[in-house]
């Protein structure tokens, strides 16, 4: 069994003009949704063994909020910048690389590659809100099939 959560980053600060967008920090309301939202992740059973996430700012502090809410300390983590902006495909992609060892990924990101990434896995239209997470499964024993059946994940939930 696959399982993936496709988690995207909490709200943040409004952009400035000129600033640098993968500097953008995560809001109160945004940090205290990170929380609930990974406090819903443990309460649900979904426990991933490694957390793929972009390199900006929010989604590094979402991860964090996760990790502690969700009691995920000691996950292997990869903060990535290939990540940062990733469309479908590359979310999608980025799974097929991973150790068959590791049943459930959690990846933190942005949209709207995360939403169409979703979408393109259960074959149904989904849009993550700020600090929401889709909760998908397949029954392949390894990523690189499951990542192949395109439209055949069981979406599990959206929380929160």
């Amino acid at each position: 069994m696959r399982r993936l959560i496709l988690m995207r980053h909490g709200e943040a600060e409004n952009a400035l003009a000129g600033a640098d967008d993968r500097r953008r920090r995560l809001t109160p309301a945004g940090q205290a949704a990170a929380l609930r939202c990974g406090q819903e992740i443990r309460a649900l059973g979904f426990s991933p063994e490694i957390i793929l996430c972009s390199d900006a700012e929010r989604a590094v502090a979402t991860m964090h909020a996760v990790v502690r809410s969700a009691g995920l300390v000691g996950v292997a983590t990869k903060i990535q910048a290939d990540l940062y902006l990733a469309d479908d495909h590359s979310v999608i992609q980025a799974c097929g690389d991973e150790d068959d060892a590791m049943e459930t990924i959690l990846m933190i990101g942005h949209n709207p590659g995360w939403s169409e990434a979703a979408t393109t896995l259960c074959g149904t239209p989904l849009s993550l809100g700020t600090a929401q997470a889709a909760l998908l499964e397949h029954p392949a024993d390894e990523w690189i099939a499951a990542i192949s059946e395109i439209g055949r994940w069981k979406l599990k939930g959206i929380v929160p």
